[in-house]
């Protein structure tokens, strides 16, 4: 554009007696109360737009002037958003104000319509972390479009809106001047920009909206005029009770299944593959199998991929392989000129279950064979013989083989600066950062290929620089590092092992990565433990010794080779355990790089979603990539994504300097963090036409019964003594010092709850600033001594054992000798007893506890990762936690080792220790309430897991809070919480919100129903009082208990609070 056009944006110093003078083609400002900057676009010499960036960043006055006026306009000290570029000799920079905290601080000068509240005091400060605080927001839009303007506000605000409401709204806030407009000179776009002025807790929004349903103006599509029903509901019971049948019919309409098994039959496709199963396997497909995998059939049918959610133990790997075979039969049957009488699968699955599913997939797909591939060697043979045969095919890969490649290593250059001899012409010249202190005589890493000095960005102040990349930017590969900057060449080459011998400049550590030999200072001066610097002195102390890389060699991965030589030819892939592919990881690309070569995929899991909205981004994005890009949900910005369906905590802090401070400005700062939570849009959105989803109470087996008993226990007197001076000291210290409290939070609590198992050879706590030690726990027993746990362990296990049956003992402290001194005091009384090793690799994992049990094995000792997924475990029928650790999903996984459809036991039980007052009694209380919410994800609704559900922390926070808070009030009785969730009849299936009539759900009539008709049926029962109870069932006992009839707790607990946000999860539908 031409610069007479611009306006000149000039800023003055006169104490430095400095001038920047740039052109601008945008600016937005307010007028109220002082002429302030908002919004500003301009350019010139790259030193005088970074000046002047910085200048507005830092609060400075500037003037505009055009051909008609000249404005000053203040600006917002640290309140803009910076984006500087620049490409030769000319840069840009565009400045926006972001919304800010708090209700403006400036001072006022005309009074205006709406009622401005004060600044917030500080007692108010401690309910802005809940609560949206006051705050300005800025709107920029396309004039003219009401639309776009609504949309904005919509977005900005947290008050529901729907469209209907757009003009009212508008008016509405701009008559009430809540909503203004700012002034705005543009050149080179039309654009509008508002000022929306927002209360506490967006008040004056929410009183606009109120106004207008009283009024008339607005109301809510289909609401009935009249008294309000929500008044006289007080929990989600009453609420469930009240308009259960209403939410069912709005349900039944809105989502409508592919497949019910109540009207519809299964397919013959579906119906030989069961016939097959029950030929070869002896048993066939429960009827609630059957319907899962002609909904899956169905689903791929009509599209790529179809999600399998169900608990472990129901036959996920026997439902997937039947859905991809069913579908290529039907589409062989149909279109045999296609030559699809035969098709080549690929399964993805942990690497300990590889042969299980090629045991699985001969027993249910006909016509098939499979096998494991670990080579792109074996896997191409494996394709040739299925060329050659007649049969389908299914290569199982590994996960880990799956994403297994060379290592590559840095191939930079260390030399004296070049710039004048760079081999190759660039246009423009690449900035190469030699006037950023470069040194002609200073050594730069450089590229390999074209001479290039690598160069490291990093921010400052939310402005990018760049410098010349030492040593440590190439501890491991990343996309800074990964290529040139000026020539596209690989900065990173295979690691040869033979020539890695050779070589002595470059030495990998571990997992630490790369350090490079005569720079080793740079790493030692940053090293953050005692077994790191040890390694570095090594070697430095021996510079001409050679330190061969740990697993190096060369190979190439096995999904990128598929990518490339097999797409289009892999008609089905089978991924397994898909929750552990959804981070950004080398087996997340790998899985997404097999998505992309497979027809038709189907994946599998029993726990979808890790808590956090983050742990679903990356998996979504690979499964439906159309749905995240329509939804504006781009790939390179992920927390877009968590602001809209996660959960976030913002902390907003208004800083005030001191009185006598020369400038007086106020500071405002927002601090954002992920928590535990996602949204049910999720589901609805992304999930729900994908995803089947069933539970072992469908399968209307006779599960035997199942029970989580916690086991409280009392320390002896001197453990307790010493216990709970460790906790006095940890209390002070989160009181008294709280930055110090952050840094050893972790520390010092799991030195509280490993303490009571082991009161003996911990290490001292120090304090992260001086050193000093905060405590130096005693040891109050001697090493190897039986503890209350050990004796509790000695009377079931010897118990268990007399009654014939086999225990297995979960222990997740690694750090602690519990399993050595487990193994001594078992096999000490005579009975057989093994600990399972980390060393045994996850393949064989299975084998080696079936030698075992077939040696006579009757106690099995284990860390509970170790056999988390994958492993059916029936022979031991007695679980023991000696320690229930803190994730969730890996307690989920292990206790449920033995409670699976082809158990044969009448009971399993599940047996979790603790001591009682003590951090180990609130984590398993803690797990007991996430246990709840996790039902609440699978469909079972309780007042306890929606009251957990609002408890948004992660487990060391919570801990911590129940620290300072005190642990006997608050403990509810866990014996009481456990055992509202045990199984000990599980239910028939009853699928109930689909049913053409809605009829009462009696399990005398299920039971009749059972006979002669299809096992899942959908119906829905009409909501039965909680207080009375029926006759006829009181004279007739149930096998299994009713909700409905549940007779009354003896200590009523006081209710749970609910929110206006676990009421709008119904809403929803």
């Amino acid at each position: 554009m031409n610069a007479n056009k611009l306006m000149k944006v000039t800023y003055f110093d006169p104490k430095s007696d400095i001038r920047l003078l740039c052109y601008a083609d945008t600016v937005v400002w307010d007028t109220k109360p002082a002429p302030t900057l908002i919004a500003l676009r301009f350019g010139g010499y790259p030193e005088r737009v970074q000046g002047l960036a910085d200048a507005i960043y830092g609060g400075a006055t500037i003037e505009i002037e055009d051909d008609n006026a000249t404005y000053s306009l203040m600006t917002l000290p640290k309140q803009y958003r910076r984006e500087v570029s620049w490409d030769g000799v000319y840069a840009e920079a565009m400045l926006i104000a972001e919304d800010d905290g708090q209700s403006a601080s400036r001072p006022s000068g005309k009074k205006e319509d709406t009622t401005q509240e004060d600044a917030p005091s500080d007692e108010e400060f401690e309910q802005v972390e809940q609560d949206l605080p006051p705050r300005n927001t800025y709107i920029f839009c396309t004039p003219g479009k009401g639309r776009e303007l609504f949309d904005a506000v919509d977005q900005k605000t947290s008050v529901p809106m729907i469209p209907e409401y757009q003009d009212y709204v508008l008016a509405e806030l701009r008559k009430r001047n809540i909503l203004r407009p700012l002034q705005v000179k543009s050149l080179s776009r039309k654009l509008e920009a508002w000022l929306l002025r927002c209360e506490e807790k967006d008040k004056n929004i929410v009183a606009v909206m109120e106004d207008g349903l009283k009024s008339g103006e607005i109301s809510i599509p289909g609401a009935a005029q009249g008294l309000n029903p929500l008044d006289e509901i007080s929990s989600v019971t009453e609420y469930l009770n009240t308009f259960g049948v209403t939410v069912a019919e709005r349900i039944k309409k809105l989502f409508v299944p592919l497949f019910d098994p109540s009207t519809e039959s299964l397919s013959p496709e579906v119906l030989a593959i069961n016939q097959y199963i029950e030929k070869h396997a002896g048993y066939s497909l429960y009827d609630a199998q059957l319907a899962v995998a002609e909904a899956i059939k169905r689903q791929l049918e009509r599209s790529k991929v179809g999600l399998i959610v169900a608990e472990c133990g129901v036959g996920k790997s026997k439902i997937g392989a039947t859905s991809i075979a069913a579908v290529a039969a039907g589409l062989a049957s149909h279109q045999r000129s296609a030559k699809l009488a035969k098709t080549f699968n690929v399964v993805l699955c942990p690497s300990h279950v590889t042969d299980k599913w090629v045991r699985e997939l001969e027993e249910t797909v006909p016509n098939s064979f499979a096998a494991v591939v670990h080579t792109p060697t074996e896997l191409d043979s494996l394709y040739q013989m299925f060329e050659q045969g007649s049969k389908s095919c299914y290569a199982i890969l590994s996960k880990e083989k799956a994403r297994d490649g060379y290592m590559r290593a840095p191939a930079v250059i260390h030399r004296r600066w070049n710039r004048e001899a760079l081999p190759i012409e660039r246009t423009p010249p690449l900035h190469d950062g030699a006037d950023i202190n470069g040194n002609p005589k200073d050594s730069v890493f450089c590229c390999p290929e074209c001479g290039a000095v690598v160069m490291a960005s990093y921010m400052e102040d939310g402005v990018p620089y760049r410098i010349p990349a030492n040593s440590r930017y190439f501890q491991r590969e990343h996309a800074g590092n990964h290529k040139c900057a000026a020539c596209g060449t690989s900065l990173w080459s295979a690691l040869n092992p033979d020539a890695w011998r050779r070589q002595k400049k470059w030495a990998k550590i571990g997992d630490y990565g790369f350090v490079y030999r005569p720079l080793i200072h740079e790493h030692i001066k940053k090293a953050d433990s005692e077994a790191l610097l040890e390694k570095l002195r090594e070697l430095s102390d021996q510079p001409d010794a050679v330190f061969p890389a740990r697993g190096a060699y060369r190979a190439y991965a096995l999904s990128s080779y598929i990518k490339r030589k097999y797409k289009g030819r892999i008609y089905g892939l089978i991924v397994d355990e898909l929750h552990e592919y959804a981070n950004k990881s080398g087996q997340g690309e790998a899985m997404a790089e097999l998505y992309g070569t497979a027809k038709k995929v189907v994946g599998m899991t029993a726990t979808l979603i890790n808590g956090y909205s983050s742990g679903i981004f990356h998996l979504l994005y690979r499964i439906a990539p159309a749905q995240m890009k329509k939804d504006d949900k781009l790939y390179e910005n992920p927390s877009r994504f968590d602001a809209e369906y996660g959960v976030i905590q913002n902390i907003y802090v208004q800083e005030e300097p001191e009185y006598h401070s020369n400038r007086r400005t106020v500071a405002h700062r927002k601090n954002s963090r992920l928590l535990p939570g996602v949204s049910p849009l999720v589901y609805t959105r992304f999930l729900l036409d994908k995803a089947a989803f069933l539970s072992l109470t469908d399968l209307g087996k006779d599960l035997p019964e199942y029970e989580e008993i916690p086991i409280p226990l009392k320390m002896s007197e001197p453990v307790k003594e010493e216990y709970d001076e460790i906790e006095r000291e940890l209390k002070s210290v989160l009181k008294e010092d709280s930055k110090a409290a952050r840094k050893i939070l972790s520390a010092y609590l799991n030195l509280l709850t490993a303490y009571p198992d082991q009161p003996y050879g911990h290490k001292p706590v120090y304090h992260p600033k001086d050193g000093t030690p905060i405590v130096v726990p005693e040891d109050t027993v001697e090493p190897g001594a039986v503890l209350p746990k050990d004796e509790e362990i000695l009377e079931i296990v010897g118990r268990k054992i007399t009654a014939g049956e086999k225990v297995l003992i979960y222990t997740n402290w690694t750090r602690l000798d519990t399993q050595a001194r487990l193994l001594k005091l078992l096999t000490e009384r005579g009975w057989s007893t093994s600990i399972l090793p980390a060393k045994v690799k996850p393949a064989k994992r299975e084998k080696w506890v079936a030698d075992r049990l077939a040696g006579g094995l009757q106690v099995l000792i284990a860390n509970p990762t170790l056999v988390q997924t994958g492993l059916d475990l029936n022979a031991f029928t007695t679980l023991i936690f000696y320690d229930t650790g803190y994730k969730l999903f890996t307690l989920r996984q292990a206790s449920r080792r033995s409670w699976r459809i082809n158990q044969t036991a009448p009971r399993v039980e599940v047996y979790m220790f603790y001591y009682q007052n003590t951090m180990q009694h609130k984590a398993i209380k803690l797990m007991a309430s996430k246990l709840a919410v996790a039902g609440i994800i699978e469909g079972s609704f309780s007042e306890e897991g929606l009251a957990a559900m609002s408890e948004c922390e992660d487990m060391t926070t919570l801990m911590a809070k129940e620290l300072v808070l005190g642990i006997k009030d608050s403990v509810e009785d866990v014996s009481e919480m456990f055992k509202r969730m045990a199984n000990l009849k599980p239910q028939t299936a009853a699928w109930s919100i689909f049913a053409e009539s809605l009829t009462p759900v009696d399990n005398t009539v299920l039971e009749e129903k059972m006979v002669n008709e299809p096992l899942v049926e959908f119906t829905f029962g009409e909501p039965a009082p909680i207080q009375k109870q029926s006759p006829s069932r009181t004279s007739n006992p149930l096998p299994y208990p009713v909700t409905a009839a549940k007779p009354a707790a003896r200590h009523k607990t006081p209710k749970s609070k609910i929110s206006e946000d676990q009421i709008l999860l119904f809403k929803i539908a």
